[in-house]
């Protein structure tokens, strides 16, 4: 502008009529800097500044960081902003945010400010995500609440959004008790009760946008001559909910594992393809497995890779930087504290500093380019609350961080807007339910609301902004999980989204890109399909 000879360069000053001095502040500090400091409300604008003036790299920052911190109210404040051209990433995430915390954001002040088409828009949506129809028709008519002079027409848009078939009796009798705030008239959801009774039920079907993919896991038994550890691999295709709480999950199957396998590492490498490594194809100490295979949907079936260098179990498998790190784990009865690294380009392990103590049954997560663990037990069979922070470009390369309030194993744990969660597993006391959330930035932890049932040796995954845990068993019962639960930490309560194809344990899961796996998928979609073995 000033030095291609528009204009602009021929004046003595330049007027910007669409950016704030802040904003433009903002800009030039990071074009030298790489760098916005600036609260929640200034990232906006310099985010809309970024979009208008063509700044891809400060707009991609701002985004980031403004995703992370998403929350009803900032929802609500995001989605007019994010109108404007450039900034159409962000009001989708929003509007996804939505989807899975209606709820909350009724509760919020600025509820109300809400579009009313845009609600109508959410309230339609099969991506919806309830704990009961009745949320949608409380959001609707807190809404209204707030409209007085809101017309019949507008409040008929919305109301015929909240799927009043697929209510439960108890649900109904409740809408009916609440009825409609005034002055619209008494007869209108009368009405519209009547137009549902007489139209087939229509349930919501979450599809999620990656696959979450189950491979292997143990069906427990107490006879373990019995025992028969799984070989499928199956992928949930969408969350489905019917009449009241009624949950179930659409399961699609991928081709069988070559052969058993539990208590091992599966991880995904941006997505692209599923690596399987060490576990174990029975019970006993000589059944501990090195080998690694590898699903990748554009060459069909497993293909077998470089194996391990040690053969463990009970190990987590996680992706940093392009590596996958197998970290400690069991080699039959022995505690590993070593750790191994695999490149995907050059099919092979190396050897990469060792944890600071032997540690299995431990977990293990990713975050924001940072790897943690967290529990486990030792190599004498005591079970661990510490959070370990490993560097692999270190010698020594364990940072011990704030310790979990409670010492567990065969636990989960997933990063989730850039905290870190652990939910359930096995304690001195037995079956633990707690979940808790640790802050990297104020290096803390905070209990959150406990798991509905026991979870020991179960999978878990981030998916779509929430916690799942799936299967597993109960320590105390030894009975085998088939239920899927998820966390929704903006609520912070646990809904539980239907069950596994068959119960099972000791089993990662891992979360695949979608048009891959879709394409590879060879089951009908079933709830009730079985997986080999």
């Amino acid at each position: 502008m000033l030095l291609s000879g528009m204009r602009e360069s021929r004046g003595a000053a330049v007027r910007l009529r669409s950016m704030s001095a802040r904003d433009l502040r903002l800009l030039v500090s990071f074009a030298y800097s790489g760098a916005v400091r600036a609260r929640w409300r200034r990232l906006l604008g310099a985010a809309r500044a970024a979009a208008r003036y063509q700044s891809a790299a400060c707009l991609a920052l701002c985004e980031r960081a403004l995703g992370r911190g998403l929350s009803p109210a900032r929802c609500l404040a995001l989605l007019p902003a994010a109108e404007a051209a450039g900034l159409e990433a962000l009001g989708r995430r929003a509007r996804l945010y939505l989807l899975g915390h209606l709820p909350a954001a009724a509760r919020s002040p600025a509820f109300a400010s809400l579009p009313p088409a845009l609600l109508a828009e959410l309230l339609r949506s099969d991506a919806l995500h309830l704990r009961e129809e009745l949320e949608a028709f409380a959001a609707a008519r807190r809404w209204l609440a707030a409209h007085p002079e809101a017309a019949e027409v507008e409040a008929r848009a919305l109301l015929r959004g909240v799927r009043f078939g697929r209510m439960s009796t108890r649900e109904l009798r409740r809408v009916r008790a609440a009825g409609l705030p005034p002055p619209l008239p008494p007869d209108l959801l009368a009405r519209l009760l009547e137009e549902a009774a007489a139209a087939p039920p229509r349930g919501r079907r979450r599809e999620p946008d990656g696959a979450l993919v189950l491979p292997g896991g143990d069906g427990l038994s107490a006879d373990l001559a019995a025992g028969r550890p799984a070989r499928g691999v199956c992928w949930a295709r969408a969350f489905c909910c019917g009449t009241g709480r009624v949950r179930t999950v659409e399961w699609g199957r991928l081709p069988a594992l070559p052969g058993a396998r539990f208590r091992h590492g599966a991880a995904s490498p941006q997505g692209r393809a599923l690596y399987v490594c060490g576990g174990q194809d029975f019970y006993g100490p000589a059944n501990t497995l090195a080998s690694t295979i590898r699903w990748d949907p554009g060459r069909g079936g497993w293909e077998e890779m470089a194996p391990l260098a040690q053969a463990r179990s009970l190990f987590p498998l996680v992706a940093l930087g392009g590596l996958l790190y197998a970290l400690g784990g069991r080699s039959g009865d022995v505690a590993l504290s070593s750790v191994e690294a695999y490149d995907p380009e050059r099919d092979g392990w190396r050897p990469a500093p060792a944890l600071p103590a032997p540690r299995f049954a431990h977990a293990a997560a990713e975050s924001e380019g940072r790897l943690y663990l967290s529990g486990g037990c030792d190599g004498a069979g005591g079970y661990l609350a510490s959070l370990l922070l490993y560097d692999p470009k270190q010698e020594k390369p364990g940072t011990l961080l704030s310790p979990m309030g409670e010492a567990r194993a065969g636990h989960v744990m997933a990063a989730l807007q850039g905290r870190l969660y652990v939910a359930g597993g096995l304690g001195d006391t037995g079956d633990l339910l707690s979940l808790e959330a640790y802050d990297p930035r104020t290096d803390s932890w905070a209990r959150l609301a406990p798991l509905p049932s026991p979870h020991v040796g179960a999978a878990g995954a981030a998916l779509q902004g929430e916690l799942l845990v799936l299967g597993g068993y109960s320590h105390r019962t030894y009975a085998l999980s088939h239920l899927v639960h998820a966390y929704c930490p903006g609520l912070d309560r646990w809904l539980c989204l239907g069950t596994l194809p068959r119960p099972r344990a000791e089993m990662p899961a891992c979360v695949l890109e979608l048009p891959a796996v879709q394409h590879a998928d060879l089951l009908p979609s079933q709830q009730q399909s079985k997986p080999a073995g």
